[in-house]
């Protein structure tokens, strides 16, 4: 068992000098029975009461869409992709009803979402039905340039710009 994973970690195994055996070189101890767990993905959940009205509004932003629950009907879940980070939309109602999840859509989130062209994706977001919280302004300091608003559930979106 130390022989194979030895060699499977990338230690050497060959054949000693006049010996048809090979050589194994073995670790000093096993190799740990539970490997450290660790996050393979990023993905943010957004409770809606309208899920596809929610899920509209960030595919009108250019976002687009990789899952959905069911596939037909009325969505219980659907996600979008936002530079490789998922945002999922789900209902509220099913996670209280399945779940036991009481959740309260809109309010205590927010959704950052960086761009080149803050002035721009402020007017998309406006045109796809969201509601102006703060007009695109530069911070203090001159470095980004950003604005906030409200998707049609509720949700805070934050548009932040990298100034050159």
């Amino acid at each position: 068992m130390y022989g194979a994973h030895a060699a499977f970690r990338g230690h050497r195994s060959g054949v000693a000098a006049g010996s048809a055996q090979p050589r194994l070189m073995c670790l000093s101890r096993p190799p740990p029975r539970h490997p450290k767990a660790e996050a393979a993905g990023v993905a943010c959940e957004l409770w809606c009461d309208d899920v596809e009205r929610c899920a509209a509004f960030f595919r009108r932003l250019g976002m687009p869409e990789r899952f959905r629950f069911p596939p037909d009907g009325e969505p219980r879940q659907v996600e979008v992709d936002a530079a490789g980070v998922r945002i999922g939309f789900s209902s509220a109602r099913v996670g209280a009803e399945l779940f036991g999840i009481t959740t309260i859509p809109g309010e205590n989130t927010e959704v950052v979402l960086w761009c080149d062209d803050v002035d721009g994706l402020h007017r998309t977001a406006l045109d796809a039905g969201g509601e102006p919280v703060t007009s695109p302004t530069d911070s203090p300091d001159g470095r980004l340039r950003y604005a906030w608003l409200r998707d049609p559930e509720g949700h805070r979106v934050k548009l932040v710009q990298e100034r050159g």
